[in-house]
């Protein structure tokens, strides 16, 4: 059961990144190529449509990366600091946690204040990506 939850959690975490990688690098060049319009259509019809997809995969990332955590025995808060694994785990914890208050923020901004996202947050939510992804293998490695 273990070795399957950590499957769905890598093949959920690589589906978030590669969506974020898509809305940040590859859609940044259709820009160039077509129209402000065009372009400005054809990602409200994906975003729309993706919005489901995308936070049924982020709410599956977390589930069974929380699934997994059960594995290891943390009694209090200071057994992260005993590893270096619990170390790397905190980290990628208080990222995740970052992410998550950015998203709040950021889904705020756009369907409350109905303003544009002040932060460019898919930029920055990519660069937390890879270090919890960079994280996530020192907890292995090291």
């Amino acid at each position: 059961m273990h070795f399957i939850f950590i499957c769905i959690h890598l093949i959920c975490a690589i589906c978030f990144i590669a969506y974020v990688f898509f809305d940040i690098c590859v859609y940044r060049f259709a820009y160039k190529h077509e129209s402000k319009e065009d372009c400005d259509k054809i990602k409200k019809a994906y975003t729309k449509s993706s919005i489901i997809i995308f936070a049924s995969i982020f709410i599956l990332l977390l589930l069974s990366g929380f699934y997994l955590l059960s594995f290891y025995e943390l009694n209090s808060f200071w057994d992260f600091f005993q590893t270096n694994f619990g170390v790397f785990l905190l980290i990628k914890l208080l990222l995740l946690a970052t992410m998550l208050i950015l998203t709040c923020y950021s889904l705020f901004v756009i369907k409350i204040l109905k303003r544009k996202d002040p932060l460019n947050s898919h930029l920055i939510a990519l660069i937390l990506c890879i270090f919890i992804v960079i994280y996530a293998k020192a907890m292995v490695y090291f």
